[in-house]
Formats: structure tokens, sequence, C-alpha cells
């Protein structure tokens, strides 16, 4: 009996010796992705009478742009992350015409952006260790499903090269004015992983910027009293493949196979 017990013991410290393994080994992730980002700002801005004020509003097709982002993750405790990203994509706005909601003062703006930033990941639902016990006894695969989720909150900047256009003259005319802004920004929200081989995730972020500032749609310190009653942010969703990456015996990513 003895015997049997000190051999599963022993069994089962080589499991979680090479689950230890695994773990020292692939500490890095090198990801790359494609998404969407909601502006929210001056322009297009709601009036008063929008139920949710000056704190969230959607106008799919006058705030919507796109991105693409990379970045690498280092996994440095149980659950805990580093995050080093950039961002590269297109911000927009433009007033809508004849909506009671939203100010229409025939302006609108397009700006190309680069952000870098560094945050801070904690996992909050764990993965789980795929097992066949399922299949055994006739159950629902669905059991075996797991979707690691995690919640995250960092720093960093942006930099924003755009346009903007105001329509004069009952539409006769316009004035364009090119402008180049930087404003530090603060992201947070929440990412979804989903496991698609033993190295290879399927990685979904939900997230808020919020800018330092009231400047990346050109329109503070204009002379209207429509503008500067809302801090500039953005909203994204994106969609990355995730690798995870062996480290170099001085404990860098290794990028190349050998």
């Amino acid at each position: 009996m003895m015997k049997k017990i000190a051999s599963i013991l022993f069994l089962l410290a080589l499991t979680l010796q090479g689950y230890s393994q695994i773990w020292s080994r692939y500490k890095y992730e090198g990801y790359y992705g494609l998404g969407f980002t909601n502006f929210m700002g001056d322009i297009p801005a709601p009036t008063k009478d929008h139920p949710t004020g000056n704190f969230l509003w959607v106008n799919l097709f006058n705030t919507i742009g796109y991105t693409a982002n990379a970045g690498l993750r280092y996994n440095f405790k149980e659950k805990q992350f580093l995050n080093g990203s950039i961002f590269i994509g297109q911000l927009y706005g433009k007033d809508p015409a004849e909506n009671p909601k939203y100010w229409d003062r025939g302006i609108q703006f397009r700006s190309t952006f680069m952000e870098f930033t560094g945050k801070y990941e904690y996992q909050i639902i764990k993965e789980k260790k795929k097992s066949t016990v399922y299949r055994k006894l006739g159950e629902s695969a669905l059991k075996n499903i797991s979707i690691p989720t995690y919640i995250f909150m960092g720093a960093g900047g942006i930099l924003s090269v755009g346009k903007s256009t105001t329509i004069i003259n009952e539409g006769k005319n316009t004035i364009s004015e090119n402008y180049i802004k930087f404003a530090p920004v603060i992201p947070f929200g929440v990412g979804f992983k989903y496991r698609l081989n033993r190295l290879t995730y399927l990685n979904m972020e939900v997230s808020t910027r919020i800018a330092i500032g009231d400047k990346l749609d050109n329109a503070a310190g204009k002379e209207n009293s429509s503008f500067g009653s809302w801090i500039d942010q953005y909203q994204s969703i994106t969609f990355k493949i995730s690798h995870k990456l062996r480290q170099n015996q001085n404990g860098t990513p290794k990028f190349r196979r050998k």
C-alpha cells in the first residue's frame, strides 16, 4: 500500500514539475492583430438631450475607424503579466446631419495615429487543462472549453496626424486644417483567449483609452459653446493571434527557431 502511495506521489511530482518547466520556458508571448476604433470627443458630440450625456455614445457611420497592433507579453508571475504594444490606425469623427441628439456644425476630422502603451494584466479566469474525461462519460464537449480572461490597465502616449474640415456657406465652401497632436493616454479593459494549439491562442480585447487633454480631434479652443465639454477618448475591439515564445539562456525571448 505504501509503495502505491509513494508511486502516485512521485508521478504527481513529475507532472507538476513538467508544468512548471513549461511555464518557465514560455514566459513570453508575441502577438499581432486587427480591430476597430470608436472615437468619442468634441466631433461628433451629443447634445445635452442625448440619453448617455457626455460619457458614452456610438454612431456607426460617424465615429468608427480601424487599427492594427502588435506587441509582447511577459508572464512575470502566476496570473500576472506585463504587456508592451504599438497601435497604428485611424480615428474618425463627423457631425451627423439633422440629428437632434448630436451637434450639427458641419465639421469632420480624420487622423492617422500611432500609440505606444505599457500595461499590467491580471488573469481573473485561469486556463483549464484539457481532458478526455467528458468524452469517456459521454457528456458534452462544451464542458471542456476554456476561455482564460484577464483585466488590464496601463499608460502610454498617442501621436495623431490628421485633417479637420468645416463646411461653411450652406455647404458651398470648406475650410481645412492639417494638424499634429500628442497626448498621454490611459488604457483599460478586458481580454479573452482561446487556445488554437499547444502554443498559439486567439485573443480578443475590448478596451477604452482616455486621452489626457482635448486635442485629438483638433476641436479644443474653437469659438463654439459646443466644444470643450468632452474629454477625448476612444474604444477599440481587437482580434489577435498570440504565440508563446521560448527563452534564451539570458532570459530574453527567442524570436527565431533553430
